[in-house]
C-alpha cells in the first residue's frame, strides 16, 4: 500500500506555494517585458536606420565607371578627347558643368543630351550615381 505521508505530490510547486507574492511575480514579468520591448524596439531602429541609409559612393567603382564609358569623349583629364571636341563635349570642368544639380547630371547621364548617349541600358543606378560623384569630385575644381 502507498503511505500518503511518505509521498510527496508536486502539484502546488509553482512559485505561489513556494512563497512568493503574486504581485513580485507580477513585477518581475513587467520588468522582463519592459526590457524585451526596449530590445525590440532598439532592434527595430537600428534596422530601419541601416535600411534609409545611403552607403557613401566608391570612388574606385566611379572612376573605373568613367574610364570605361566617359574617357572617349570626355578624355581622362576631363577636358575633351578629340572625338569629344568634334562632338561638342563639354569641357567637365566647366561652369556651365559645375553648376548642375546632382540630379540634373544624373538625368543627363542616363538619358543623354544633344550628342550624348544615354547610358541608362549600360549602367545601373549606383553606376550613375558613382560616375557622377567621381566628375564631381575629380573635376569639380578648376584645372591649373
Amino acid at each position: 500500500m502507498l503511505d500518503n505521508e511518505k509521498c510527496v505530490s508536486s502539484v502546488g510547486s509553482d512559485s505561489r506555494s513556494s512563497g512568493e507574492p503574486s504581485f513580485q511575480r507580477a513585477a518581475r514579468l513587467r520588468s522582463v517585458t519592459i526590457v524585451l520591448g526596449a530590445a525590440i524596439a532598439l532592434a527595430t531602429l537600428g534596422i530601419a536606420s541601416r535600411a534609409g541609409a545611403k552607403p557613401p559612393a566608391d570612388d574606385a567603382a566611379g572612376e573605373q565607371t568613367y574610364k570605361s564609358n566617359c574617357v572617349i569623349c570626355h578624355a581622362a583629364d576631363g577636358t575633351g578627347s578629340a572625338t569629344g571636341k568634334a562632338l561638342k563635349a563639354p569641357d567637365l570642368h566647366s561652369d556651365a558643368v559645375q553648376k548642375m544639380t546632382v540630379a540634373q547630371m544624373e538625368a543627363q547621364v542616363s538619358d543623354g543630351k544633344n550628342n550624348m548617349p544615354p547610358f541608362k541600358s549600360t549602367l545601373n543606378k549606383d553606376q550613375i550615381e558613382g560616375v557622377v560623384a567621381y566628375v564631381r569630385d575629380t573635376f569639380g575644381k578648376r584645372k591649373p
